[in-house]
């Protein structure tokens, strides 16, 4: 929830005014949580979430893909993507309708995957540590086969803003 305020608090910072987002699987907890953060951002920025701006995917490229296209017709000039994989899909629906990024909409991803370095332009990201995310998981599987783990608990991992060509960021400087 943090991590995607973060990225939706950066595409305002840079002056963006309709921030759409392209959504996970909303049954997954990881998927509300990003939605939540996106509402967060622009209700203490002053701004309505319209669910018109809204577009539900399911973390893969073609939802991705689908969700811009249904989100160019609401004039969005930034979206922020709950996951690179949807990000790249957003991506070529822009360009197939001859848009540029970010000159015509700005993109946000989540993840930071080796791909997102490599688009063209690059993918602005929010970092996870998914590493230490399977280590921190394998750990607690562990723990609780050998009793070591009687009550549930929570672990929260630090994330990160890698800014990239996509946000725009390079472009108002």
């Amino acid at each position: 929830r943090h991590a995607a305020r973060v990225a939706v608090e950066h595409l305002i910072h840079l002056g963006y005014q309709r921030i759409g987002m392209i959504t996970g699987w909303l049954k997954m907890p990881s998927a509300r949580a990003r939605l939540d953060g996106y509402r967060d951002a622009l209700r203490m920025a002053g701004r309505s979430a319209s669910d018109s701006r809204i577009a539900e995917g399911n973390f893969l490229e073609p939802s991705g893909y689908m969700g811009m296209k249904m989100l160019l017709h609401q004039d969005v000039d930034a979206v922020f993507c709950a996951s690179d994989t949807m990000a790249v899909g957003a991506m070529r629906a822009l360009h197939e309708e001859r848009l540029r990024v970010p000159d015509d909409v700005a993109l946000v991803g989540f993840d930071d995957l080796p791909i997102s370095a490599a688009l063209s332009p690059p993918l602005t990201t929010i970092r996870q540590p998914i590493r230490r995310l399977g280590s921190v998981a394998t750990e607690a599987l562990i723990n609780l086969l050998d009793g070591a783990l009687a009550t549930p608990y929570h672990v929260l991992l630090p994330t990160e803003l890698v800014i990239r060509g996509s946000c725009g960021a390079m472009l108002k400087r």
